[in-house]
């Protein structure tokens, strides 16, 4: 039976099993070069490249460096694949690791990198790293991703509103909804709260940024052992989370697309709350001073979950080089210049020691409960069918957000999602 499999994030490609990789040297020159794929702006470019550099000088091991631009990278890491030349080591969105091991392009981590780097890794980072089918690592990283809520101080302290000091201190969803209901009567507040609908509510920021609320309602994507839709992302838990959403939509609050990211801080400071990643604290901190409080995100009933994921560190099933490999991410990972080149530009840490290079993460008059929630977080879903996931999630979403029944639109992906899985005789070994 042939399979459709998907490679990445919204890009189906065909594929076939027993790949060679050939990188056009000889296989002396190959033994003692290691290629790396790589994507992300130019402060991370650079710190990835010096890295490299110190690596070589090192260990004599030349880095030949593969940047990509982020727009362009899964197309030109299909084009990898396609041509049977994966580089030894690829940067992967942590969502999309399961899809890849799945399909049989990376390998597991763990042999080539040393236990004292393991053991540095946060929970979050272990989890977006881990196939679920073996409980393996097949990635590493040192940095990691959280979202958040930041609020306009003044403003609640206005409405006599209780600051939660950590994650187990989380408003409850029932004290969230009361809380933005009297931001709406403040004269100064046009929206109780940004869930950034400029970064679009029809992509990934859909999934990443809100499904989190079905799971800490005791609903979630999809089933995690049956790996079925249909049941979880409709059921009772999941629709009530998502009727929060609507109902902030429809009353109002919420910021619309037009309005930019930065209403909780620019100088009419409209919006009272923002729903955010951790990218946000920088520049609000820097408008907003201490009026600027970091808050968890609400506890929808069983419990605060948060999302993770950020672009992890594999090394590929085909490279010839991977004790090499290794080598280079475990250097990476454990050179002090690299971490602290990352801290500079806010990165949320995924590795202890990262932490103690980012004082911001651990101060809890800043961003202490933005590394808390790293016990708290919830991967997107590890199966090879998470493209289709999210985006019928994602659709579902902004459907909801634009007035659609809300169980209808839930149910609409499950069918969705669960034919997808169908399709695929279930992504053995999953499923049943």
């Amino acid at each position: 039976m042939s399979k459709k499999i998907l490679v990445c994030l919204l890009l189906a490609v065909l594929i076939s099993s027993g790949m060679i990789y050939a990188k056009g040297q000889s296989e002396e020159a190959a033994d003692r070069t290691v290629s790396i794929m790589f994507q992300g702006p130019d402060t991370e470019q650079a710190a990835i490249r010096d890295s490299a550099n110190r690596f070589t000088a090192s260990t004599g091991v030349e880095v030949e460096l593969l940047f990509t631009p982020h727009d362009s990278y899964t197309e030109k890491l299909a084009g990898y694949i396609s041509a049977k030349q994966l580089p030894d080591v690829i940067q992967i969105d942590a969502p999309n690791l399961s899809n890849l091991v799945w399909s049989g392009y990376v390998s597991e981590i763990s042999p080539y990198i040393s236990s004292g780097l393991i053991d540095d890794m946060t929970l979050s980072n272990i989890a977006q790293s881990t196939y679920p089918v073996d409980g393996k690592l097949y990635a590493i990283s040192q940095i990691d991703s959280t979202v958040l809520l930041y609020a306009n101080r003044t403003y609640l302290e206005r409405i006599g509103a209780r600051i939660p000091t950590s994650v187990a201190d989380a408003w409850t969803i029932e004290e969230f909804d009361a809380i933005l209901d009297d931001l709406s009567s403040l004269p100064e507040v046009s929206w109780p709260l940004d869930i950034m609908k400029s970064y679009g509510t029809t992509g990934e920021w859909a999934t990443y940024g809100f499904s989190p609320a079905m799971q800490s309602a005791g609903g979630d994507l999809i089933g995690r052992g049956d790996w079925v839709a249909d049941g979880t992302i409709n059921s009772a838990k999941s629709i009530e989370a998502m009727e929060y959403f609507q109902k902030w939509s429809e009353k109002g609050y919420l910021v619309p697309s037009s309005g930019g990211d930065n209403q909780l801080y620019n100088a009419d400071r409209a919006a009272a709350i923002a729903w955010c990643g951790h990218w946000l604290w920088a520049s609000a901190s820097a408008a907003l001073g201490d009026d600027l409080v970091v808050i968890p995100l609400p506890d929808f009933g069983t419990g605060v979950a948060t999302p993770n994921g950020s672009w992890i560190w594999s090394i590929t099933s085909t490279s010839s080089n991977k004790e090499q490999a290794g080598q280079l991410i475990e250097f990476m990972l454990t050179d002090e210049q690299f971490l602290k080149d990352w801290a500079a530009i806010g990165a949320y840490p995924a590795l202890k020691s990262f932490a103690q290079l980012s004082p911001d993460y651990l101060d809890p008059d800043k961003m202490a409960i933005a590394f808390e929630q790293a016990d708290y977080a919830v991967s997107r879903p590890p199966h090879p069918a998470y493209p289709t996931i999210t985006v019928e999630y994602a659709k579902a979403f902004d459907a909801i957000l634009n007035g659609t029944d809300v169980a209808a639109a839930l149910t609409k992906a499950a069918e969705a999602i669960d034919d997808d899985i169908e399709d695929n005789d279930g992504y053995p070994p999953f499923g049943n």
